[in-house]
């Protein structure tokens, strides 16, 4: 029985990454959050990040992966590369910092939606061979995305269907 729910919340957390994303491209077409949305995938993922086992990082950076794919017309190699990146990194910080606290959350929040975007804006980039990518329209997306990381990120654990993965021990 613990196996199934656990099945069960991993393909939840596959659909909460594709809601997620759905209402983020939703966001960018206001008028409202058109120049600085924030990147709720991300906020998503870090949040996770912090609460499940250390055997379940790599998985749920292919499962955010998979849900960002679902609404970007990014290549999915591009996208599968930075989540496992940051995944790395958040392997390599939960040894040093306690990645659950609120401050780390948006620092580590706001360093992965910047770095996520500068990623795929090179790499658009280099499929393109057009203009260079503009570096300063990233700053302002960091920036929203750490502070929503502040306000909801300690939220984001509790949704629907994720208590099966999440860990005591961190």
């Amino acid at each position: 029985m613990k196996s199934y729910s656990r099945f069960l919340a991993w393909l939840l957390v596959v659909l909460w990454f594709a809601w997620i994303h759905a209402l983020q491209e939703r966001m960018t077409v206001s008028e409202t959050f058109a120049l600085a949305t924030p990147d709720l995938g991300m906020v998503l993922f870090i949040g996770l990040l912090g609460v499940v086992k250390k055997d379940d990082v790599f998985l749920l950076a292919i499962l955010a992966a998979i849900g960002r794919k679902s609404f970007s017309i990014d290549p999915s190699l591009a996208i599968l590369c930075g989540f496992l990146s940051l995944a790395w990194l958040a392997s390599v910080l939960r040894h040093m910092v306690e990645l659950s606290s609120p401050l780390w959350r948006g620092v580590l929040t706001a360093v992965g939606a910047c770095g996520l975007a500068f990623w795929l804006e090179i790499v658009r980039f280099l499929r393109s061979a057009s203009s260079m990518p503009n570096i300063e329209a990233l700053l302002p997306v960091a920036f929203t995305s750490g502070l929503t990381a502040l306000a909801i990120g300690g939220f984001v654990i509790y949704l629907p269907g994720l208590s099966p993965l999440r860990h005591k021990e961190w």
